[in-house]
């Protein structure tokens, strides 16, 4: 198994109770709504079950850095604590930076082209490969992957992603998409409503030359026709009579011919047994 690029040394760690006030909070950290109600919800929570240690660094002058958890912290301060439990790190610069890149990805609350920012910054600044993320961060190779192409979009669709317009799943699907025809697809998506399934469907359709789309649907046709046939042809062994079927397989007649009483005492008798199960 590949090491990671940067593991905590077992003992360069402690756990107290620090002066809230002696924290400093990234702004990458902030919450997008501090005043908000996930906050306010988390305050109240915190004053009944009491709230988890958050990680931080030592500063200068008595000071720590917070590397992660901006939610927790604001929530803390909105609940009126001025002491919060912390687990103070002894980091250089450098192990900070990633601990904090890293810390950020696994709690996984700041939204999919967050995480993609982060993962490309761990790539970047760090030299981490994507093996590196998946297997420090707790995600599939392949998860990694899906996210870091997001990053491939245009900024108009970067944008609806960002403001939750359109979701990442439906995102990724348009990444093959030329980059001049992205934001457009990106909006008629959105007016249609489609699904991500769907998003997909409309650009290997835009991106399939019509020869081809018209070869595949009549191969499609043709498995049904034979589909079809097969059913009549077990229809035909089974009431032993002729069968005929006009349509396709969405909509058409049946139609069972029958030659005296006894085919019709027959399959009155088939009605019958079929009936029981239902009993």
């Amino acid at each position: 198994m590949k090491k990671a690029r940067f593991s905590l040394p077992d003992g360069e760690s402690e756990q107290k109770n620090i002066l809230r006030e002696r924290v400093d909070c990234p702004p990458a950290l902030a919450p997008e709504d501090p005043d908000g109600s996930a906050v306010r919800e988390r305050a109240a929570y915190f004053l009944v079950n009491g709230m988890p240690a958050l990680p931080v660094c030592r500063l200068p002058e008595g000071r720590y850095r917070l590397l992660a958890g901006g939610g927790d912290f604001f929530a803390a301060q909105k609940a009126g604590f001025t002491e919060i439990p912390a687990r103070i790190y002894r980091f250089t610069e450098r192990e900070a930076e990633i601990f904090s890149l890293v810390e950020r990805l696994r709690s996984d609350r700041g939204g999919a082209m967050e995480s993609a920012y982060l993962m490309k910054r761990l790539m970047t600044d760090f030299g981490w490969t994507q093996d590196d993320i998946a297997s420090r961060v707790g995600k599939s190779r392949p998860a990694v992957a899906n996210t870091l192409r997001l990053l491939t979009l245009v900024p108009e669709v970067v944008g609806l992603v960002e403001s939750g317009r359109l979701s990442a799943g439906h995102a990724r699907a348009l990444v093959p998409v030329p980059a001049e025809k992205q934001y457009a697809f990106a909006e008629e998506t959105i007016r249609r409503g489609y699904s991500v399934r769907e998003t997909e469907r409309a650009v290997r359709a835009f991106l399939t030359p019509p020869e081809v789309l018209r070869a595949e649907k009549a191969a499609a046709a043709a498995a049904k026709s034979e589909e079809l046939k097969a059913f009549v042809e077990r229809m035909r062994a089974v009431f032993r009579t002729k069968v005929s079927l006009i349509g396709n397989d969405k909509k058409g007649r049946i139609y069972i011919d029958y030659y005296s009483a006894e085919d019709l005492c027959r399959f009155e008798q088939m009605l019958d047994f079929l009936e029981g199960f239902g009993d």
